[in-house]
């Protein structure tokens, strides 16, 4: 009797042993990976106060490992993501959309939008933007505004071939290091 509970002891052992040993194989750990994204500052032209500006983020994995996205926290209430996959494969791309409302907002706003996982140097990358929100004017539209009104109205055969004339709509500064209020473009700012 004692030499059966001994042989079955053993035997426990030995299957727990091989079943540890086994499971452990399939652990794998992700390690923290290298994120791209163009332009990860931006400036975008004015807008109407109350009008949505959409826009999109491409992030890119340029390391070895898969990019998990943990969280994705923008600074505003005002500003809505669509994300369509929190995996990114090695040397793969994922496109995430926003949506940014101006409808509270008037002068210039500047908001950064924070995404979490896996990425390097902190665990963390931050993508800007700003844009200036004007209030709606209450004079009598002139001629040009009439002009683009009708021409947005109407999609027309040529923008569909030649293209819009900004498909962008928005600059970056050649250093990114900048905001738009410190623009050549804009001296009495300073």
């Amino acid at each position: 009797m004692m030499k059966r509970q001994t042989i079955s002891g053993i035997l426990a052992a030995v299957v727990t042993l091989a079943l540890t040993s086994l499971t452990s194989g399939c652990e794998r750990r992700i390690l923290p990976t290298a994120l791209c994204v163009t332009d990860s500052v931006r400036h975008y032209y004015p807008i109407v106060a109350g009008e949505k500006l959409n826009f999109s983020f491409v992030l890119r994995n340029i390391g070895d490992s898969p990019l998990l996205l943990d969280d994705i926290q923008p600074s505003c209430g005002c500003i809505v993501g669509k994300l369509t996959a929190n995996v990114i494969p090695p040397h793969d791309s994922l496109t995430v959309a926003f949506t940014f409302d101006s409808s509270k907002n008037v002068g210039y706003v500047k908001h950064a939008i924070r995404l979490y996982g896996n990425i390097l140097p902190r665990g963390m990358a931050t993508l800007v933007f700003d844009v200036n929100v004007v209030p709606p004017s209450d004079h009598d539209p002139d001629y040009e505004e009439v002009f683009h009104e009708q021409k947005a109205a109407s999609s027309t055969l040529e923008e569909l071939v030649d293209g819009k004339p900004s498909e962008k709509g928005y600059y970056v500064e050649p250093d990114a290091s900048t905001d738009s209020r410190s623009h050549s473009k804009f001296p009495w700012r300073e």
